[in-house]
């Protein structure tokens, strides 16, 4: 516990010490001279492209919900906040990518799902929106080597490694899930952590949500196509809300700018700090430098941060109002019981 917590604060400082390095590098006289080009309706544009493409990911998790979970139908505005407040949890917590996954498990619960059906259906959302990603990144870079300007040397061999151990385990993850070995199962046993009494209890669990899965990737292959294709969609709008931040900044990129800039940073998530902070600073940073791009990043990403901000204040509202009346809800219940006894 204690190398964990001091693991995620060499990389909050590291985060912050990067964060702070493009502030003081840009200068706030020349950022807010940017910021003040950036219009409200400009970022208007920009907010709706962001929730139209967060109800795409909503969607995706909806169709996997409703092939998994047939008698109970969750409105999709309903699962939008729901997803939204998983997206909050996500981006406060140093797993930027994937820490508020529990709560849409918890809220798919709280709206009468079983376990095993939340659980399945949420992993299967995660596992599309990883594949999307890291083949995004992945073209990226490839696109990056083949072009020869940005990566050389051992920064090359550093970067196809990457990939390849994300890659790899994305390819296991359909492979072992499709044969019925079992994806986390197989890591469990390779790790030998099922000899644990506390894993052994939840083991069955596992194997049953593993079997569950399998079926969805077995019995509905054009889902599956349909679903690959969506997750493909909300990276590419990714690259359309890089394109026109920039293009409302004064800089037009180019498709190729446009598709580095929103792949290769992607990266930066993975390092254990809260929204990246300082790390997608850095990252753009080092893309438009090295791309030959002339832009104010601290503005271009600042710009995102607030799209994100708005999102987890939805996000926690939801959250909190969702708590609120469950412990409502709780109290009610004893209320009752406590009157029918006497």
């Amino acid at each position: 516990m204690v190398k964990r917590t001091l693991f995620f604060l060499l990389f909050l400082a590291l985060g912050v010490f990067l964060f702070l390095s493009v502030l003081f590098n840009t200068g706030v006289d020349e950022i807010w001279k940017t910021l003040s080009q950036f219009s409200p309706f400009h970022f208007l544009i920009f907010l709706s492209l962001s929730f139209l493409n967060f109800g795409l990911f909503t969607l995706r998790w909806e169709l996997i919900l409703r092939q998994h979970d047939k008698k109970h139908k969750v409105p999709f505005h309903r699962l939008f906040l729901h997803r939204m407040s998983g997206y909050a949890v996500s981006y406060l917590t140093p797993v930027s990518t994937s820490g508020g996954e529990p709560v849409r498990v918890f809220f798919l619960q709280e709206e009468g799902t079983s376990t095993k059906d939340a659980v399945s259906s949420v992993v299967i959302d995660k596992a599309f929106e990883y594949t999307a990603l890291i083949l995004f990144i992945f073209s990226g870079v490839l696109v990056a080597i083949i072009q020869g300007s940005l990566f050389s040397g051992k920064m090359e061999f550093m970067m196809i490694g990457f990939l390849a151990f994300f890659g790899g385990l994305i390819f296991w993850f359909y492979y072992s899930t499709i044969k019925h070995i079992g994806f986390f199962s197989s890591i469990l046993k390779f790790f030998r952590l099922n000899k644990f009494n506390w894993i052994k209890k939840g083991e069955q669990a596992i194997i049953n949500i593993e079997r569950q899965m399998a079926d969805f990737y077995v019995q509905n292959v054009k889902k599956f196509i349909f679903l690959m294709l969506l997750s493909l969609c909300t990276v590419l709008f990714m690259v359309l809300e890089h394109f026109l931040i920039a293009l409302f900044l004064g800089v037009n990129l180019t498709f190729l700018q446009s598709f580095l800039s929103a792949t290769l940073p992607g990266i930066s998530y993975v390092m254990p700090v809260p929204g990246a902070l300082g790390m997608l600073e850095g990252s753009h940073a080092g893309i438009f430098a090295i791309l030959g791009v002339s832009i104010n990043v601290f503005v271009f990403v600042f710009i995102m941060r607030i799209r994100d901000l708005i999102f987890v204040l939805i996000g926690i509202g939801h959250a909190s109002r969702h708590g609120i009346q469950m412990i409502y809800k709780s109290f009610y219940k004893n209320d009752k019981k406590k009157i029918s006894k006497t």
